[in-house]
């Protein structure tokens, strides 16, 4: 009898528990930006079988963000699964392509001369 009221109070404690129903909260809104990721991965996708038809080759600009995404789905399935306790963007940080090499994207501007100093 005892852990039958026992199991009862631990029902109510957690039926009650702000912290449940705020990530049942975090769950419904990812669940949906999961939704929208995944008709943006297929239209990716369809892009990339299309630019692969015409013109032989996969469109190189596209497959960071289609990488990305793909993360991104990834932690949202993590997410909903109790796998992590880590939120993904917007509260987190959106993924980056293990791929995507940021030093290549940085410009090289040419040196200029240091201004002078004040002393001078």
């Amino acid at each position: 009898m005892a852990e039958h009221i026992d199991f009862r109070n631990n029902i109510r404690k957690n039926l009650t528990s702000g912290s449940t129903w705020l990530r049942g909260f975090f769950m419904l809104l990812y669940a949906f930006f999961g939704y929208i990721g995944v008709w943006i991965l297929l239209i990716v996708v369809l892009f990339q079988f299309g630019s692969s038809l015409v013109a032989g080759k996969l469109n190189e600009r596209l497959l960071p963000f289609s990488q990305s995404l793909g993360i991104y789905i990834s932690q949202i399935l993590h997410y909903l699964t109790y796998s992590t306790e880590e939120k993904p963007f917007p509260v987190g940080y959106w993924p980056v392509s293990p791929d995507n090499n940021i030093e290549e994207e940085i410009v090289n501007l040419p040196k200029e001369s240091e201004p002078p100093s004040k002393n001078e």
